[in-house]
């Protein structure tokens, strides 16, 4: 009798012991499971990109030559050279010397140019338009015109003289700027002109997309 108590007593102590041992295994492995869970942050949201002069214009953010290249050329533009100029020597106005690139190309034997000049701040490139058309209308009193055009779906100023002879720099000045609209930025002006007719300067002016 006592031999079936003593063997009773074995497997009752057996089955606590292994009860214990499954209730430390379970906790054990919701311990393991809540170390290696790993929780997914929700992605950082992209900064946003400055707005530009307008949506379907390119925003000026390397100042090279190639901002004033234009591929493919309008049929009936033939390039001539790339330079390196300083505005106050181009006939457009301004006397403070902007650092610039300038492309020059033909159209129907006549020159044309794209220029580029980087303004610097507080001497943005928006300022520079208020004393070119100061200069225009001072230069060609009466004979001076100034508009708002559209270009690329932005807004550009068109200076225009009716003179009878042609300027050096040519009847139109097709002009306006180029920046992300913050005032710690350097802005850019953008200008068009030559010997030729408005609608000559107002295709390459679109394919520059600017």
């Amino acid at each position: 009798m006592k031999k079936i108590i003593f063997v009773l007593l074995l497997i009752l102590i057996a089955a606590v012991v292994g009860a214990a041992g499954c209730l430390n295994g379970g906790q054990d492995a919701d311990a393991d499971n809540s170390t290696n869970d790993t929780v997914e942050l929700p992605p950082e949201p992209e900064p946003e990109k400055p707005a530009g002069p307008s949506s379907g214009a390119d925003i000026i953010t390397s100042f090279t030559s190639t901002v004033v290249a234009v591929n493919p050329l309008p049929e009936g533009f033939t390039h001539i050279a790339t330079r390196t100029v300083l505005s106050h020597g181009q006939g457009i106005g301004i006397q403070d010397a902007l650092n610039g690139y300038r492309n020059m190309l033909t159209y129907d034997n006549s020159n044309v140019y794209l220029s580029v000049y980087r303004c610097v701040p507080p001497n943005t490139a928006d300022k520079q338009i208020q004393v070119m058309i100061a200069s225009h209308q001072d230069k060609y009193g009466n004979d001076s015109k100034v508009t708002t055009v559209t270009i690329n779906g932005h807004d550009a100023v068109l200076l225009e003289t009716t003179v009878m002879d042609t300027p050096q720099e040519g009847r139109y000045i097709l002009v306006w700027s180029n920046w992300s609209g913050d005032e710690y930025e350097n802005s850019y002006l953008v200008v068009v002109n030559g010997q030729v007719n408005y609608s000559v300067i107002q295709m390459l002016a679109q394919a520059s997309n600017l």
